[in-house]
């Protein structure tokens, strides 16, 4: 467990940085400049444009001298040609080798956003040089004067200003602005004569820059070089400070000649130089050639553990293996007082040639601890390249040192190091096994030009070493060759694929690749292996895009630990390889494929990785490209460590690079290149290595279309692009991809640490005016603060654009509300409520923010963002009140007969049609309406009313009577029952006991006056808790309530018919007294005038029986009774009342009732 979480900890360092194009200034003119022809360009016509390329060079030299006063031309310019191309196209001279030379300028195929026009590529800020200039190699076909052209890339090239001109819908850099002198739009730009406009401004549409200047104008060479009357750069005296310009946003508002004689080029420069020829000599090469001398140090500091033998086996890969047959090397040894030279520089034609290279490194290294004499052993580097160059011609060469560092002062490495700049050599340094000296060997890279690289041995045991240091070593020694290599790029392999295999307990581990569209050539599937006599692997198979399986291994490079799988991995598609593990294996494997692109134009992913030109601030850049167009939407990741001597890992951090284009430290959005600060504030200082990888980001990477457009016969010159934004063309999605760069190494001292740089720049503020809310929306993109995040926002604003940039700090804030602080790179917005403030309503305010990476009161604030322009209106004023009478009195507001009344009301009242419509349809809507609830409230009442059960006016329950007489065979019987008690599995009544003349007739139970009551007998000895108890004599009246032995609840059964007197209670005798005498008259007349109503229930039958009438009676089998509701029968046989039968409806009130005795009647 101990030895996996040191693995984890101790990172292998492999680091490249390469320094910027070697261009010397020698006197007033620029020596060392370098144009590349691309592969892209056709043989046709290369004569010509080979000449025009003189022309144009010599014009860019004049006008350069002009503009700066004499201070500067063009005195040398080498032009590279392409492999394909033959040497007749330069019959005036003979193409020499060249040595190695980095291109500045590029001539290509038109590209698809800037066309034919010439462009520059721009990464870093403002003041340092820019990564290219890009010519269409269609301009040079015909003679046309391109020279101030190329000089204003050339300023932005060399001396890092930028355009003073606006972008077409670029909302941070616009074509035309309002500023604070005045109210008037103006063009973005900058002129030494007023610039006009003919109305392109106000209209929107795309503005002519070049029919935009004074006739008189000679400045700005960065607004327009078409008219030739413009000729020079705007100085502190033309320059507008104020104008929303790419140059004015990055430099600081200063002038392009303030910057450019700010440039190290003219420190000590007076100009005014007359009589110099500006016309550069000009000189054709061609890549043919590369020559390395290996310079080791031979000292027990160069062994430890098995670092010395992983040195002798990463030689030997790269020697025999991965070189190029156009190359040549020799190996020189360096010991404490002298160098040796092992192997004289001989080139690589055959493999026995390779291997004694490899062969004459020694098996072990010298005994003695003392620095050794590297100054020595670059001096016999140097020798022996100027020899082989005055026999073999000129040749790319490159003196490699391999050494654990410097002394902190060694001013004899000094002089060695001028001769070999003096020489056209350069040296590449790799600082191995370990930084044992005071200074790594990267300050002799960068005082040559040439790549510096880092490597530490990773420690396993006591006598091992991590196959990790043999890993990363042989990647050092590949990416070397890949930089100095002298031919087309596409001739060498580029990694597609890598992984580690760790022990993690699994025997079988799976993995894929994706070989994308444009490679396949020679691919190449290998596994690295510390064990050469076991590998610790089982089995290795691999299954093609087509199910073909390849299994069969080839141990041939097992001597340089690595498997191989002799496989024709050609086919596009995802390939997925399963190896076979043994567990516990202390080693890990690294999977590596190498693929080659078809040809030497296919459009294939490539990154590289570099860095700004200082620590403080510290920028890391990462270009993704496929061919020639940018790589959009990719995940590029920095894996940060920092390393102490003995290789353990103290910090580790990650973090992704941004193409956001918010002006710092990333200037362009969509130009594939991705930037980000890193600041050592929190590891502390030391040496940091930072790795980055690329990938697709989960399929979500795309980019333009190869196969775009055809361009058409004429030049495309009038694109004027580009701002903060790459414009997008049609793009497509890529393959799934990886690409894994060779880290770097940084070191930072206490003073970085202590004293940060000052940065996080908002440099793409935007501002939009919402009118109707009172309110302004601003918005920008999340500012880097040095490697961390913002924590606060300050928003103010002025008056003057002057004051607002020059005066923040007494600027007026906004307190009403603060910008939420995201992570770098995110779309932050904030709205203005002039509604909190209604004094700045009509007011031209020019507006700023700035951020904080802190929340202590005492922070060092950022810089002040770019200015943009709010201007919010007042709400219009109400309508005037609706006057109540005519303004004359002899004025008519009547209409005419003939005239509708709605147009002079709504003429009168100031009323549009948007406001008639509404009301008037809401007018017919409330109308339908009521229209629809009337006629519901009709039928309503025309529907029969039926009584509720639970009506409120009758709270007493309701009882159900059925009157049966008595027949010969059996008694008539009454059953009351409440509607609880009426179960619906009762049975029908039957028929067969009913007779038929004392039918119940239903009585509206709805009024008191008209209801009849029938009450139960109150006698005690004949009711009970439960109700009436049968008697046994089976002739007396039963009444039942929910008895157990009994299936009619609440019935009462007598044996015969009784009386009136004999069988109603004391109130139905009452009420019924009352019904016929009534004082009051006879009441229920108003049924006489219904058609159909129900007279009350016919009293029962007398009884024949004297005897006992309210004793206990046996209950006789009886049908069941008829419903009743509140006493009244509301189903079965109905009969209509006639009033003439059974007289009066009419009733006494219930309250009466109630005063009256029962002994009254």
């Amino acid at each position: 467990m101990a030895f996996s979480v040191f693995c984890v900890l101790v990172p292998v360092l492999a680091v490249y940085s390469v320094s910027a194009t070697p261009i010397t200034m020698v006197g007033t003119g620029y020596e060392g400049i370098t144009v590349t022809i691309d592969a892209t360009v056709p043989a046709e016509n290369c004569g010509i444009i080979l000449a025009n390329l003189e022309v144009a060079a010599s014009s860019a030299s004049q006008a350069l001298y002009h503009a700066l006063d004499g201070r500067a031309h063009w005195s040398s310019l080498t032009v590279l040609l392409p492999s394909h191309w033959p040497d007749s196209c330069v019959p005036a001279h003979i193409p020499v080798p060249s040595q190695g030379e980095t291109p500045d300028i590029r001539v290509g195929a038109t590209h698809p956003v800037y066309g034919d026009t010439a462009w520059t590529q721009q990464s870093r800020p403002c003041g340092q040089q820019g990564d290219f200039i890009y010519l269409s190699h269609r301009l040079l076909l015909e003679p046309r004067d391109v020279g101030r052209m190329l000089l204003r890339e050339w300023a932005k090239y060399r001396y890092g200003v930028f355009d003073e001109v606006g972008y077409s819908g670029d909302g941070v850099y616009p074509s035309c602005y309002h500023g604070d002198l005045t109210q008037d739009i103006q063009i973005n730009g900058c002129s030494d004569k007023p610039l006009q406009h003919g109305g392109e401004c106000h209209s929107g549409m795309p503005l002519n820059v070049s029919h935009s200047v004074h006739p008189d104008a000679k400045s700005s060479l960065l607004f327009t070089t078409e008219p030739d009357h413009i000729t020079s750069f705007c100085n502190s005296i033309t320059h507008d400070r104020f104008a929303p310009t790419k140059h004015n946003s990055l430099c600081g508002h200063r002038s392009i000649t303030e910057v450019i004689l700010n440039h190290r080029d003219f420190q000590d420069s007076i100009g005014g130089n007359t009589g110099v020829n500006t016309t550069p000599n000009i000189v054709y090469k061609r890549a043919t050639l590369t020559r390395y001398v290996v310079v080791i140090e031979d000292t027990k500091d160069m062994l430890i553990r098995e670092s010395w033998s992983f040195l002798r086996l990463a030689l030997r890969k790269w020697a025999v293996h991965d070189l190029p047959s156009n190359t040549e090397v020799g190996l020189v040894s360096a010991n404490e007082s002298n160098a040796q030279r092992l192997r004289g520089l001989s080139p690589l034609q055959s493999p026995g040639a390779r291997d004694l290279v490899a062969s004459n490194i020694p098996y072990t290294p010298g005994d003695t601890r003392a620095p050794a004499c590297l100054s020595c052993g670059i001096k016999e580097a140097i020798q022996m390249l100027q020899d082989k160059e005055r026999m073999g011609g000129p040749a790319a060469s490159i003196i490699v040192v391999i050494a654990p560092g410097t002394s902190e002062h060694a001013p004899e490495l000094e002089m060695v190091i001028e001769e070999a700049s003096d020489a056209n050599m350069r040296i590449a340094t790799i600082t191995y096994p370990a930084q044992l000296r005071s200074r790594p060997l990267d300050w002799l890279a960068n005082a040559t030009g040439g790549a510096a690289y880092t490597v530490n041995e990773s420690r396993y045991n006591m006598a091992a070493s991590f196959l990790s240091t043999y890993f990363k070593l042989t990647n050092v020694m590949w990416n070397m060759m890949e930089t100095y290599y002298q031919g087309d790029v596409a001739d060498l392999p580029i990694e597609i694929h890598r992984r580690e295999l760790l022990d993690d307990g699994r025997n079988s581990v799976t993995g894929s690749f994706v070989l994308e569209e444009w490679l396949g050539e020679a691919a190449k599937f290998f596994i690295f292996t510390h064990n050469t006599e076991n590998p610790l692997i089982r089995g290795v198979s691999l299954v093609s895009p087509s199910h073909r399986v390849f299994s069969t291994r080839s141990d041939s490079l097992l001597s340089l630990k690595l498997l191989s799988l002799p496989a024709n991995i050609n086919e596009t598609g995802t390939w997925t390889y399963n190896i076979e593990r043994f567990s516990g294996s202390p080693q890990p494997h690294y999977v590596q494929v190498m693929a080659t692109p078809w040809t030497r134009t296919a459009p294939v992913v490539r990154a590289r990785l570099w860095t700004s030109e200082t620590n403080n601030p510290f920028i890391l850049y990462t270009e993704v490209k496929r061919g020639d167009w940018p790589v959009l939407g990719a995940r590029v990741e920095v894996t940060v460590t920092r390393p102490e001597t003995n290789g353990s890992g103290i910090h580790r951090e990650k973090f992704e690079l941004l193409d956001t284009g918010s002006g710092d430290p990333d200037l362009m959005k969509g130009d594939g290149i991705y930037s980000r600060y890193f600041s050592p504030s929190v590891g502390g200082p030391g040496v940091y290595t930072f790795e980055v990888t690329v990938t697709d980001n989960g399929n979500t990477a795309y980019s333009w279309q190869h196969e775009m457009r055809q361009p058409g016969r004429n030049l495309e010159l009038s694109p004027n692009c580009c701002g903060s934004l790459m414009p997008t063309p049609s793009v497509e999605p890529l393959s799934p991809f990886q690409r894994v760069l060779p880290p770097i190494t940084v070191s930072f001292n206490k003073d970085v640490v202590m004293n940060p740089a000052v940065v996080g720049r908002v440099g793409d503020l935007k501002a939009e005016i919402l009118p109707s809310e009172l309110k302004a929306r601003l918005s920008w993109t999340a500012p880097d603060m040095g490697g961390t995040s913002v924590t606060r926002y300050e928003v103010k604003y002025a008056l003057t654009i002057g004051e607002i940039l020059d005066s923040f700090d007494s600027a007026t804030a906004w307190t009403h509300a603060t910008p939420f602080p995201l992570a770098p790179g995110s779309e932050t917005s904030f709205t203005i409520d002039l509604t909190r403030n209604p004094s700045l309503l009509d007011q031209t305010l020019f507006v700023a923010v700035r951020g904080f990476k802190d929340q202590s009161p005492d922070a060092i604030p950022g810089p002040v963002s770019n200015w943009v322009r709010v201007l919010v209106p007042s709400p219009p004023p109400p309508p005037p009140p609706v006057p109540t009478y005519p303004s004359s009195p002899t004025e008519d507001i009547w209409p005419q007969p003939d005239e509708s009344v709605i147009p002079r009301i709504a003429d009168r009242l100031d009323f549009n049609l948007e406001l008639i419509l509404p009301v008037i349809i809401g007018i017919i809507l409330l109308a339908l309406c009521l229209t629809i609830y009337c006629y519901l409230c009709i039928i309503r009442r025309k529907k029969p009313e039926k009584s509720s059960q639970s009506s409120s006016q009758h709270p007493e329950k309701p009882l159900n009577v059925s009157i049966v007489p008595t027949t010969p065979t059996s008694n008539a019987n009454i059953s009351i029952s409440t509607p609880i008690m009426n179960s619906p599995t009762r049975s029908e009544p039957d028929t067969r006991t009913m007779s038929p003349q004392f039918e119940p007739c239903l009585i509206d139970p709805d009024d008191p006056k008209k209801r009849y009551s029938m009450a139960q007998y109150n006698d005690t000895h004949m009711m009970t808790r439960e109700g009436v108890v049968p008697n046994s004599n089976g002739h007396l009246s039963v009444i039942s309530a929910n008895h157990a032995n009994h299936h009619q609840n609440g019935t009462l059964v007598r044996g015969r018919t009784l009386s009136p007197y004999q069988s109603w209670t004391a109130s139905q005798l009452l009420h019924e007294h009352e019904r016929r005498h009534s004082p009051y008259g006879q009441v229920g007349e108003e049924y006489l005038q219904q058609e159909q109503q129900y007279a009350p229930p016919v009293p029962p039958l007398p009884s024949y029986n004297q005897q006992d009438i309210y004793g206990n009676h046996q209950q006789q089998t009886v049908p069941p009774p008829g419903q009743f509701i509140n006493g009244y029968h509301r189903n079965g046989n109905l009969m209509l009342f006639n009033p003439s039968l059974q007289g009066s409806l009419s009733s006494v009130s219930s309250g009466d009732r109630k005063k009256r005795n029962v002994t009254m009647v």
